[in-house]
C-alpha cells in the first residue's frame, strides 16, 4: 500500500501542477465562444473541450472542428474591474507674511471631502483664517459644511438638507449656525464641466452679544449653484456661491462665495499650487462690521 502511495505521489503532484494553469485558461468548456484565427477568419460555436494543445469546437453548420491553439490569435485576458472609490477630497494651506515696520502674517487652511456613492453624495467643506499684525490677532474665522444630495433615479433632481457653522472673531456676532433644504438640478454632469443649481430655504442664528439682532432666528431662502471645469489634465476652476436673502424678519440678504484654481505640480502628481478668493458678505453685519468679508490667497495642496 505504502509503495502504490509513493508511487502514485509524482501523478498527483503533476495533477496539482496543472490545475492554476487550467484555471487561468481563458477559454471555459460548454460556453459560447468566438475565436479570432491568425488569417483573420472567425469561428462561432459551443467549446467542447481545450487542452494545451488544441480547441474543440461544435459549429452549428461545420460540426465539430478541431482547431490548434496556435492558429488562433492570442487573446488577452479581461482586466480586472477596479472598485470605484468613494471617497475624494483635497487638503490645501497658505501662509504670506511680511517684515518691516509692521509685521503681517495671513494664514489659511481648507479641507474638501466627498463621499460619491450610488444613491447619495455628500460635501464637506472646512476653512480656517488666521491674520497676525505686530502680533495681535486682526482676524480669526471659521467655517464648516455639510451638505447631503438624494440622488433620484433616471432625474437630475436632487433633494438635499445642508448645515454650516460660521465664528468669526471680529464681528458684533461670536457665531452663526444655519440650516436649509431644496432641491439641486444637475444642469451638467461630465468629465469636463458640472455645473449644479440649488434652491430651498432655511433658518439662521446669530449668536452674541453686541449685535441686537443676535439670539435670534432669520427664516431666509436660498438660491446657489457651483461649477467645476476640468480646464485640462493638471488644471481645474471652482465657483461656488449660496444666496440667503432674509424673508423674516425681511430686508437684507447674506451669501458665500469661493472661487478657486489648481494647477497639479505633474499630472501624476497629488500636490497642486491652488489660487483663490473668498468672500462672505453680510448686509446686517452689524455696526461698525464691513458687510463684505474678503480673502485673497496663493498656496499648496493634495488630494486625495
Amino acid at each position: 500500500m505504502r509503495a502504490t502511495i509513493i508511487r502514485l505521489l509524482p501523478c498527483l503532484l503533476l495533477a496539482l501542477l496543472a490545475l492554476p494553469a487550467r484555471a487561468q485558461d481563458i477559454f471555459q468548456e460548454g460556453k459560447p465562444i468566438t475565436l479570432e484565427l491568425m488569417n483573420g477568419d472567425k469561428i462561432s460555436g459551443i467549446l467542447e473541450s481545450a487542452d494545451s494543445s488544441k480547441l474543440i469546437i461544435l459549429h452549428d453548420i461545420l460540426g465539430r472542428l478541431e482547431i490548434p491553439r496556435a492558429a488562433v490569435k492570442p487573446t488577452a485576458p479581461p482586466e480586472p474591474v477596479k472598485p470605484v472609490e468613494p471617497w475624494s477630497g483635497s487638503f490645501d494651506l497658505s501662509l504670506n507674511g511680511s517684515e518691516g515696520n509692521t509685521d503681517t502674517q495671513i494664514f489659511r487652511t481648507e479641507l474638501d471631502i466627498k463621499h460619491d456613492v450610488a444613491d447619495s453624495v455628500d460635501n464637506f467643506i472646512a476653512l480656517f483664517r488666521r491674520s497676525m499684525t505686530d502680533d495681535d490677532a486682526t482676524e480669526e474665522k471659521f467655517f464648516t459644511q455639510l451638505r447631503h444630495e438624494w440622488k433620484m433615479p433616471d432625474s437630475k433632481w436632487r433633494p438635499f438638507v445642508q448645515g454650516s457653522y460660521e465664528k468669526n472673531q471680529f464681528t458684533d456676532y461670536d457665531s452663526l449656525t444655519a440650516v436649509a433644504g431644496g432641491a439641486a438640478y444637475q444642469f451638467m454632469d461630465g468629465p469636463v464641466h458640472k455645473l449644479q443649481g440649488r434652491i430651498g430655504g432655511g433658518l439662521s442664528h446669530k449668536s452674541g452679544n453686541d449685535d441686537p439682532d443676535a439670539d435670534k432666528n432669520t427664516v431666509e431662502a436660498l438660491v446657489g449653484g457651483d461649477w467645476a471645469w476640468q480646464i485640462n489634465e493638471i488644471s481645474k476652476f471652482f465657483l461656488y456661491t449660496d444666496v440667503y436673502p432674509a424673508i423674516n424678519p425681511s430686508g437684507g440678504f447674506r451669501s458665500i462665495s469661493r472661487v478657486s484654481y489648481e494647477t497639479k505640480v505633474d499630472p501624476s502628481s497629488p500636490w497642486f499650487v491652488k489660487a483663490g478668493v473668498d468672500l462672505f458678505h453680510d448686509s446686517n453685519a452689524g455696526e461698525g462690521s464691513d458687510k463684505n468679508d474678503w480673502n485673497y490667497y496663493l498656496g499648496l495642496g493634495r488630494s486625495f
